[in-house]
């Protein structure tokens, strides 16, 4: 075979093996890329995926638009199984989702149609811990206070973080919330706190409450009573943990179950059958995001603080988590339950 021949050969290869990293350079371009969120918007879900879709096309080959398309109902399983099941799975759809979702799943929930460990997980921009609070009207301005008080909490539904902490705090530790479930969103309990109707709420970040609701806390207007995560805010360091208030071994594990489950933050995910170039893609993307100076200095205006977890760890965390032993889950289960 002659040389001019053999090197014609290595140059088609090249090109050929060039070609799939060429095509997925080229796949966005002109194209955009939807993000649904799974909440009502104005809360903090809706406003961390947002603050992300603003950035996130930058660093995507192509550039492609981001678009925002909000999907509430019954804590983001309506947008999950749409995402999972309807939506385009070539790369052009992400999502945000609140962190129960796993949970849901592990409980057996007849509504989910969907293996979260299947999801291809993307990121999560901020693990602050979840907080139960108080308004401050409300005669409870201690975790302990509600040991004695009986105080309403408003909910959307009962598989929220809003309905099952309250909950949780009520089978395992003792607690008298009375939670009434029905309301659209956290904003609409939000709205029921300043009327008076609720004199509570589960299910926001720390975080997400300094973002969206500035004023409440600046004028402590909300009472922040126990926080549920692995390590307490920094600027929480007088509110407890619902960790250290376990009396037993087993009140531990079931409630590390859902402190574990605070790293899943406010997700990015995709569909489960994205191919795996695509999902490197945006994953690549998120990284490169999350030290963006101009996502970092949005961010930093609007007092959103910036912890996330990566791709990669976060999907090891899911399975990990959907790996919990049948016997705590049920009692987990047991333990969100209404009573």
């Amino acid at each position: 075979m002659s040389a001019f021949r053999c090197g014609a050969i290595a140059a088609s290869l090249a090109i050929l093996a060039c070609a799939p990293a060429w095509a997925q350079a080229e796949f966005y371009k002109d194209k955009s890329l939807k993000l649904i969120v799974g909440t009502d918007a104005g809360g903090s879900y809706d406003f961390s995926g947002r603050l992300v879709a603003r950035h996130i096309g930058r660093a995507i080959a192509g550039n492609p638009q981001v678009i925002v398309q909000n999907m509430p109902g019954a804590a983001s399983l309506n947008a999950a199984n749409f995402v999972y099941n309807v939506a385009p799975q070539d790369g052009t759809v992400i999502a945000a989702f609140v962190q129960t979702l796993p949970q849901t799943q592990l409980f057996g929930d007849k509504n989910v149609k969907f293996d979260a460990a299947k999801f291809n997980w993307i990121g999560n921009p901020s693990s602050s811990v979840t907080v139960v609070v108080a308004w401050h009207t409300a005669p409870v301005k201690r975790i302990e206070d509600a040991l004695d008080h009986s105080i309403v909490m408003g909910a959307a539904g009962q598989v929220g973080l809003d309905f099952t902490m309250p909950s949780l705090l009520n089978n395992e530790l003792g607690t008298k919330f009375q939670v009434v479930p029905g309301y659209k969103g956290g904003n609409e309990i939000d709205l029921a706190m300043e009327r008076g109707e609720v004199m509570g709420r589960a299910g926001q970040s720390w975080d997400g409450w300094k973002v969206t609701r500035p004023d409440w806390v600046r004028d402590r207007k909300i009472v922040p009573l126990v926080q549920i995560g692995l390590e307490k805010a920094k600027d929480l360091s007088n509110v407890p943990l619902a960790l250290d208030l376990a009396r037993t071994d087993e009140q531990k594990r079931i409630i590390e179950l859902f402190s574990s489950a605070v790293a899943i933050g406010r997700p990015i995910v995709t569909g489960p059958r994205v191919p795996e170039e695509r999902v490197k893609m945006l994953r690549d993307a998120f990284r490169a995001t999350m030290v963006d100076p101009q996502f970092r200095e949005e961010a930093a205006k609007t007092g959103y603080e910036i912890d996330p977890v990566y791709g990669e760890d976060l999907q090891k965390l899911i399975v990990r988590l959907m790996a919990a032993p049948p016997d705590i889950a049920a009692k987990a289960q047991r333990a969100i339950a209404a009573r």
